[in-house]
């Protein structure tokens, strides 16, 4: 071999011994995005843009305000692993915004979740409970009895109208029954008490039932403790719609959206859908019952992407009525909730095997030829890895703990590097195209992935094996900027350093070795590296 040049540069792959990678790949590639095939240096994170109130270890931010253009204001923040959605209803000005994983599911808006201090500052439970006692009816007297008779129950719901939303519980037991001629009035008394708490209960609405359907009768105020139906037959307003709607339930996790208005969530073995448009209103009825434990849920287009402690499942349908649910083949298990994301090419997450990509082309481990199990497992501890997304890249950090840092996959090209930023919680922003992160260790703040100045790298060749011990006699490195570092290695050894001041070619000592590395160590984008044995030979390899 009279010389070598190294082009369309690659990342990692430690499963394969340093002799054997292809000629592109590397033994190290830490701050170096080489997606695009040159050596780019990684920029760290930029300045502070706001600062987290909450003490602690930030687990989850999220950027209220989506319709505005800006850094800074309204960080929700959780020291817990909180799922964010905003709501999908149609002309809401509010900013309507449900989580899950703060305690029961809430829900809040602009100007109660900004108020002030530590955001959000407040919230409300998602939904509403039924009433608990059932109204008590009684007919007026009625002096003319040749009119016709009707046997009446009663029911009554919760309502909570604010900032342009409406929530409204399931209806309360039946009232006892009571026989009303035509014309006869009917006395509603003993009305329930409205919850207490952080529940908010702003109206009370009255349905009446004759041979088993509820029509709307009246609405009524929250302080309303008795009513008069004096409503006819013809007079009475829609069905009740509410009658199998129930709250989400208590240990709701992993909300996110879907299409046609439909919320997702999950507890234990079981995924839970909202009635669509109304996310207060979680019917018993949708609900889909898994094989295994659910760890979190992700989203591929329009179908639901369920992970598990066991198999992957795939759920689409229009309506909660009609979901299908697909089991998938693959035994790769979800180790980490937080390393599920959500991507144009499909969904990835932590396996204990290594990265898993679902996708409508096929699923499978995408480092599987990059990474052993063994690998994979004692350098990243995948329960620990927390992802993100930019870019069509998967983010991630991990905690083995030793060591904190992180790596960047790209999914179109299929490379892997290793990254020294380290992070408890990020946030993809849409509209800002920004991916931004909380730094602890920075006295929780709020920095932008990618903004900061560029870092220092190091990428390391393949072991070039030559056929006999030889040496190389100049190198030429081309670059976007100067000054850069080469290091050369021969049999383990490093034999040169050498500072390179512009792109001309220059002479390396009179070394020989059979076993050859070089590692480039900078911060500006590097085209090529060739390694020969005169200077005629660098021109042609």
């Amino acid at each position: 071999m009279a010389g070598f040049s190294l082009k369309n540069f690659g990342g990692i792959a430690p499963i394969v011994p340093a002799r054997y990678l292809e000629d592109n790949q590397a033994q190290t590639a830490l701050n170096c995005p080489v997606f695009q095939g040159s050596i780019q240096s990684l920029s760290d994170l930029g300045s502070s843009v706001a600062t987290l109130d909450k003490s602690g270890t930030i687990q989850t931010i999220y950027r209220f305000g989506q319709d505005t253009l800006s850094d800074s204001q309204h960080w929700f923040h959780w020291t817990t692993d909180v799922d964010v959605a905003r709501s999908q209803i149609a002309g809401d000005t509010s900013e309507w915004t449900f989580f899950t994983g703060d305690g029961i599911p809430k829900a809040t808006y602009a100007s109660i979740g900004t108020s002030g201090g530590t955001k959000p500052t407040v919230s409300r439970p998602l939904g509403l409970a039924a009433p608990t006692a059932a109204v008590t009816a009684t007919a007026n007297s009625f002096t003319n009895t040749n009119e016709t008779k009707e046997t009446r129950v009663y029911a009554m719901t919760f309502v909570n109208k604010e900032s342009g939303f409406e929530f409204e519980s399931a209806p309360s037991p039946a009232s006892n029954s009571v026989d009303v001629f035509t014309g006869q009035t009917v006395a509603l008394t003993n009305f329930p008490a409205v919850p207490g708490g952080d529940y908010v209960v702003s109206h009370r609405r009255i349905y009446r039932a004759v041979a088993g359907v509820y029509l709307f009768v009246a609405e009524v105020t929250a302080a309303t403790s008795s009513f008069t139906d004096n409503v006819a037959a013809d007079s009475l307003g829609e069905e009740l719609p509410s009658l199998y709607w129930t709250p989400p339930p208590a240990g709701l996790k992993g909300l996110i959206n879907l299409p046609n208005g439909i919320m997702a969530g999950f507890s234990g073995r079981d995924v839970y859908f909202c009635d669509p448009y109304r996310p207060y209103a979680w019917p018993e009825s949708y609900i889909q019952t898994l094989d295994y434990p659910i760890v979190g849920l992700g989203r591929m287009d329009t179908t639901l992407v369920v992970l598990t402690k066991g198999t992957p499942y795939f759920i689409q349908g229009t309506h909660p009525t009609n979901m299908a649910v697909v089991k998938s083949d693959l035994e790769q298990a979800c180790v980490s909730k937080k390393s599920i994301v959500s991507l144009m090419g499909g969904v990835l997450y932590a396996a204990p095997d290594g990265l898993m990509l679902l996708s409508g082309g096929g699923s499978r481990i995408v480092t599987e030829n990059l990474f052993d199990f063994s690998q994979w497992q004692t350098f990243f501890a995948p329960s620990s890895i927390h992802a993100y997304q930019q870019d069509n890249q998967y983010i991630a950090f991990y905690d083995n703990g030793s060591t904190t840092g992180g790596f960047i996959f790209d999914v179109r090209s299929g490379q892997f590097i290793l990254h020294d930023i380290y992070t408890t919680a990020g946030y993809h922003d849409l509209l800002a195209d920004k991916l931004y992160l909380a730094q602890v260790d920075s006295g929780n703040k709020v920095k932008i992935w990618g903004a900061g100045n560029t870092k220092s790298y190091t990428w390391k060749s393949k072991k070039f094996t030559m056929p006999n011990i030889m040496g190389f006699s100049c190198a030429q490195l081309e670059a976007e900027a100067y000054p850069m570092t080469l290091k050369i290695y021969a049999d383990n050894t490093l034999i040169h350093t050498q500072t390179v001041q512009n792109r001309d070619p220059f002479r390396l000592p009179a070394k020989v070795g059979r076993d050859w590395e070089m590692q480039i160590e900078g911060s500006k984008e590097v085209f090529s590296l060739a390694i020969a044995n005169s200077m005629s030979e660098l021109a042609g390899v």
